[in-house]
């Protein structure tokens, strides 16, 4: 055995941890201290040495005279127990050497009414705290939209998709957690009335609780940090020269207009889905490109759906004045939305995967129009 070992146990596990150390003790080994899950052993001669784990009582009435823990502590040492250590959860009381101290607690019943009948149904608040949590910001998004939610861009940040990922792992555990903790209640609670022993869980799964409790917020926090970070981990171009040729995204000069090297250029995303973005200028107005492609067709379809509402939406971000896309079947494209002004029209269409959006001072109902903005999409990367 190490000297070290991680003993991150939760407030239900209090007697499997207090099982971990006794076969530590058995093998030879001393606690020095527990902090933050992480404790640290001592080789010892001792073979009566003996470990007893409690749940740290909530705290008393400061205005009360005394100090009644230290008189139970020292009724404690007066049994052959001395305390050893205590963090925010538990007291961990050590035998005395050369005694055999009988078990702290031997009404199950006064036991769980005193300890575990509180500490069980604030480990219950607590489990829901996430849940509740999230649940509140779907529903404030419901309640107060601001814009076109657009879920689907999770996929173009590999950092996202593991933020993703780790807020559902966390929402099972949490809900998980909950249940579990509503039938452990009901053992001791049964227990208490039958004056058995309260039940100790089984030690592999208080080792797993202990682990997912200490790592799932630290994996958040490193995943959220991913997530702001786009260029980690993901494929992206954003510059203000615009090197055109190289990417599937319709220029002016695509279109008819004079050549300019002036514009701007957004490339990015993963393998799941990419998107780029180009702004070229004529004279007057302004060539704004969309591309998206996408990994399966059900994504390009959320895609399409979403821009589309999100040229109606009055809060998004545009280089116009909200507009309605109609559906059209005149330039032979299955899935195919136009709008036109006049002087100024905006193409949004699906072909398969991909997803295009092309506005400018341009007739797209014209085929050489439209022949060049598809032979520009057919571009390789």
């Amino acid at each position: 055995m190490l000297p070290f070992a991680y003993l991150n146990y939760l407030a239900p596990d209090a007697k499997a941890l207090e099982a971990a150390l006794n076969r530590r003790a058995a093998a030879g080994w001393a606690l020095q201290w527990l902090f933050g899950g992480l404790a640290f052993f001592r080789r010892t001669e001792r073979t009566d040495l003996r470990y007893c784990v409690e749940l740290l009582p909530r705290k008393k009435d400061p205005d009360e005279p005394g100090d009644p823990d230290q008189d139970y502590l020292d009724l404690c040492e007066d049994a052959g127990w001395e305390l050893v250590d205590q963090t925010t959860v538990f007291r961990i009381f050590a035998s005395k050497s050369g005694t055999d101290p009988l078990p702290l607690q031997t009404d199950p019943a006064l036991d769980y009414e005193e300890h575990w009948k509180v500490a069980l149904r604030e480990a219950r608040w607590n489990a829901l705290g996430f849940p509740l949590f999230l649940a509140a910001q779907l529903l404030l998004r419901q309640l107060f939209p601001k814009g076109v939610f657009h879920w689907w861009e999770v996929f173009l940040s590999t950092g996202s998709m593991v933020l993703l990922f780790l807020l559902a792992a966390a929402l099972v555990w949490e809900l998980g957690y909950f249940a579990f903790l509503g039938q452990f209640r009901r053992r001791c609670r049964r227990a208490a009335e039958t004056g058995e022993d309260l039940p100790v869980p089984r030690p592999w799964a208080a080792r797993l609780r202990g682990l997912a409790e200490g790592l799932w917020m630290p994996l958040l926090v490193l995943a959220l940090v991913l997530s702001i970070l786009p260029d980690l981990g993901n494929d992206r171009i954003s510059a203000v020269t615009y090197p055109g040729d190289e990417y599937p995204l319709v220029r002016a000069e695509d279109l008819g207009f004079p050549r300019s090297d002036s514009g701007y250029l957004l490339w990015e995303g993963t393998d799941l889905l990419r998107h780029g973005e180009s702004l070229t200028f004529t004279r007057d107005r302004m060539v704004r490109s969309v591309y998206y492609s996408c990994r399966w067709e059900w994504l390009a379809e959320a895609v399409a759906g979403s821009l589309v509402k999100e040229e109606q939406n009055d809060e998004a971000m545009h280089f116009h004045d909200p507009i309605t896309l109609s559906p059209t079947t005149e330039l032979g494209l299955t899935h195919c939305w136009l709008y036109d002004s006049g002087d100024w029209q905006s193409l949004l269409f699906r072909l398969d995967n991909v997803v295009v959006s092309v506005e400018g001072p341009v007739d797209f109902t014209d085929p050489d129009i439209l022949s060049a903005v598809l032979e520009r999409i057919d571009q390789e990367v």
